[in-house]
């Protein structure tokens, strides 16, 4: 009897070290799904992330002169690029935004920074960040990442370098923010076609409205912006 209870036990034993090396090596459906859900959803091509990383060099083209940001006002200025108030002074360790240059009727806003403790002109400082539209120049070619004209789409630039960081979408325009810091970016904003309410009519506002690109959109727009304190 005693043998016949102790050939019992030991079966009993076997199953319930079968029963948990199985739960330990061959997980339940439900503990794969689990784990699936938390693995990214999208992952970089080859090509994207190749194209990403270049974007983060801040090197662009326009009008076939090369830039790269940071870089001082006499870059541009060698290239006939002039500000509307050179002169203009921008107090120590501070920044100026909203600035404009001008050259042969085409336009770039820019930001200036002065890292320094005293006071200097605005011809004298760092240039930090570039606004420039394809309206202006046909085509911004940011150097072995992707060229932005009239044809490109949200679509195209996710195409080129994979999701963006950023994603903003308003009755006025898209934009996509790719970055690599807080002030280390690049977005792309594309402006919807507006009208007046309840008239269907088009807005006019600063002629940008007027006659839509290629993709659809009336005006593109690439702003490159890299910061030493970013």
């Amino acid at each position: 009897m005693r043998n016949v209870i102790a050939f019992i036990l030991a079966a009993i034993m076997s199953v319930a070290i079968v029963f948990v090396a199985s739960m330990l090596f061959f997980p339940s459906e439900d503990n794969n799904a689990s784990k699936e859900d938390t693995e990214p959803a999208i992952s970089l091509t080859v090509s994207q992330s190749d194209h990403r990383e270049a974007l983060y060099n801040f090197t662009f083209t326009l009008n076939d002169e090369e830039y790269s940001l940071p870089c001082k006002y006499r870059v541009f200025e060698n290239n006939g690029w002039a500000l509307r108030r050179p002169t203009e002074m921008i107090d120590a360790s501070s920044n100026m935004t909203g600035i404009y240059m001008k050259k042969s009727g085409r336009s770039l806003e820019v930001e200036i920074i002065n890292y320094s403790k005293s006071p200097i002109m605005c011809c004298n400082g760092q240039i930090n960040t570039v606004s420039a539209s394809v309206s202006d120049f046909g085509k911004i070619e940011l150097r072995r990442a992707v060229t932005f004209d009239g044809t490109s789409s949200p679509d195209f630039i996710r195409q080129e370098l994979g999701e963006p960081n950023e994603y903003d979408a308003d009755d006025e325009k898209i934009t996509l923010t790719y970055k690599k810091a807080d002030y280390r970016k690049v977005q792309f904003v594309f402006y919807k076609k507006r009208t007046y309410e309840n008239t269907g009519y088009l807005k006019n506002d600063g002629n940008i409205y007027m006659s839509p690109l290629e993709s659809g959109y009336f005006d593109q727009v690439v702003i490159i912006q890299c910061r030493n304190d970013g």
